[in-house]
């Protein structure tokens, strides 16, 4: 369940760190007169285009067009949402966070307590790679790994450890520390006997792999039993159950290195960047051995959506390595679709059969595989491979159709294409539909006709209405007004309270701007100063974040040239609102004079309101003496 917290924690955690030390821990910076400037870690900057600015505690790269507070800039270089960049920057400050839902606060140094946990974690991994490397007991283990050809400096670099074969090893040494049993229970270390109840170590005898969330935190172990302790109850590998800090489905192995390597990929624009999907901790450890780092595995699952959600933060492009035995087939026939359904630019690399990502490193080298890489195909054309491989199209009808019909219902899990699609998606999809007219001998109108069927039939099924999205042009037909308000209200908080009074947030077009303004009023009403940082704060979007440091940039720039006082500038804006209100207003009465639906009786009331307006109106505006 997520989890929020509340606004006063993160107003504390906003002003407990100062910006310039956030980006400064993250970037080389350099002063340039009142502010600071920094090399963007997210194109290839020669010129230092990414600014800080200590007074407003905001950022802004003018190349990437992108800016905002403490909490976006952690969102974009870490790759997570506002909810974890709120708890990793509480974390370094040293502040416990209050969920305003989900449960009640955790007690420090309880099973619920996430600092403890990550403690323990971290305790926990320095156990284990103290007793591979030092204890006798490790001798088989560091034989092991010495065999697989996994280096000393691999070792060290993934924290690899040992857990002895031993019930309560983890447990006895904890009995020192502050960890108790519910801690470790909590975190999967520790399981309680079905029988005796009793409680014993939940890894034994096995080489540990110390699995690591981006921002590099031990959440979960994977176990690797030794080939001389291994019995038929015993599974070859084993991961920790799900916990508070660890969910198979949303964690990558090796996704806190090759993170790294990714945002130089994106960062020096070399072409698309592209991560490489693994599914073994030892594929992952030799490809980074023999220099190749954007590699990561899954643990012990397939590929999902969630895993993509994630991988699509820092790549364009996944690359998916399947063994070539027949189980690594069936496993990209149970995931095409998934990739096709989220409009991921999928590559399908397929090893020689018999060979893992591991063995074929070791024997051929990384160029070997980085080669292999580059020629992966795209999964639609591996989709047609697998379906036509032996088929002759043009004797065989039966099998003809029925692969055609395969590939189209593939196809059509795709998202219709729309306005907003992206040239690539087009293209991809068009090419996907020219080699099937090729291939299939059919003219390239009936198969797209046919794919529209299929995808109508689907949404009929699901229920689904697809409607355009206006997101993609909310800012370029922002009204002009609006855009000023905000502007005056960023650069004057104090002129909020007269203009929430008399601006009500329906009357301002639905978009960004709204949704900011919507912050002004509510703070307005809480009777809390809206001042730049608190309503930075109160945003959790980052395009929000970056459009509100856009107009204070914007709005510092005009404060120079124009010499109207804000006061002023905002009295005819909110003239101008009411003014357009009551032309709205008396065009919605309009259309109801001109309904014949509607009695004569309430069109001369109608008449008589607007007549009593207009003459209340003209005697305002008559000037009286005295």
């Amino acid at each position: 369940m997520a989890v929020d917290f509340a606004f006063d924690d993160k107003e504390q955690v906003r002003t407990a760190i100062d910006i310039v030390d956030l980006i400064g821990s993250y970037l080389e910076l350099r002063r340039q007169g009142r502010n600071y400037v920094a090399l963007c870690p997210w194109h290839d900057d020669r010129r230092p285009s990414l600014q800080i600015n200590p007074e407003r505690q905001s950022w802004k790269c003018w190349v990437c067009d992108v800016g905002g507070d403490m909490f976006s800039f952690v969102m974009r270089r870490e790759g997570v949402e506002f909810r974890q960049a709120l708890e990793i920057l509480a974390d370094r400050a040293g502040i416990d966070l209050h969920p305003i839902s989900g449960g009640t606060r955790a007690t420090p140094g309880s099973a619920r307590d996430k600092r403890t946990l990550y403690q323990a974690m971290a305790w926990a991994e320095k156990q284990f790679h103290n007793c591979l490397v030092f204890a006798p007991d490790a001798a088989p283990a560091r034989a092991y790994l010495k065999a697989r050809d996994i280096s000393e400096e691999s070792i060290k670099r993934f924290h690899l450890g040992f857990a002895p074969a031993k019930w309560q090893w983890l447990i006895d040494r904890a009995r020192s520390t502050s960890y108790t049993q519910e801690v470790l229970k909590a975190v999967g270390l520790v399981a309680l006997s079905s029988q005796s109840g009793r409680p014993f170590d939940f890894f034994r005898g096995r080489v540990i792999f110390p699995i690591r969330n981006p921002q590099k935190k031990t959440i979960a172990f994977g176990g690797r039993v030794l080939p001389d302790l291994s019995d038929d109850r015993s599974g070859k590998y084993v991961n920790s159950i799900e916990t508070m800090l660890f969910s198979k489905s949303d964690q990558l192995y090796g996704l806190d290195i090759a993170k790294d390597s990714l945002a130089q990929q994106r960062k020096h624009g070399a072409g698309t960047s592209n991560v490489i999907v693994v599914e073994g901790y030892t594929d992952v450890i030799m490809a980074n051995q023999h220099g190749l780092e954007n590699v990561v595995a899954v643990l012990g699952t397939a590929i999902g959506s969630r895993h993509i959600h994630l991988l699509r933060r820092y790549v364009d492009c996944i690359t998916l390595v399947l063994d070539g035995d027949e189980a690594g087939q069936k496993r990209m026939n149970d995931i095409l679709e998934l990739f096709v359904a989220e409009s991921v630019d999928l590559r399908i690399l397929t090893l020689p059969e018999g060979e893992d990502p591991c063995d074929f490193v070791q024997q051929r080298g990384a160029a070997a595989l980085r080669e292999r890489v580059e020629q992966a195909v795209d999964a639609l054309e591996h989709k047609i491979q697998i379906e036509t491989k032996g088929l002759d199209v043009l004797h065989d009808t039966h099998g003809a159709h029925r692969a055609l019909e395969h590939i189209l219902a593939t196809i059509s899990r795709a998202p219709r294409l729309q306005l907003g699609t992206s040239s690539d998606v087009r293209l991809r999809e068009q090419s996907a539909l020219n080699r099937l007219a090729r291939d299939f001998r059919i003219p390239e109108s009936e198969i797209r006709q046919r794919l529209t069927e299929l995808r109508r039939r689907a949404r009929s099924r699901s229920g689904t209405k697809i409607e355009n999205s206006p997101a993609g042009n909310e800012i370029q037909h922002v009204d002009p007004s609006e855009r000023e308000l905000l502007e005056i209200l960023v650069q004057q908080p104090e002129t909020a309270g007269s203009a929430t009074e008399l601006i009500p947030v329906a009357h301002l077009q639905l978009g960004p701007i709204r949704d900011i303004y919507a912050v002004y009023c509510r703070l307005v009403a809480e009777g809390k100063e809206p001042s730049f940082n608190r309503v930075l704060t109160y945003l959790e979007q980052p395009e929000l974040k970056s459009l509100l440091v856009d107009l204070d940039e914007q709005a510092q720039r005009k404060a120079t040239v124009v010499a109207e006082d804000p006061e002023l500038r905002l009295k005819h804006i909110i003239d101008n609102f009411q003014k357009k209100r009551e032309e709205d207003d008396r065009r919605k009465k309009q259309a109801v004079l001109e309904d014949r639906n509607v009695s004569e009786q309430q069109k001369l009331d109608l008449l008589q309101e607007l007549y009593e307006r207009k003459r209340n109106r003209l005697d305002t505006s008559v000037p009286t003496d005295g």
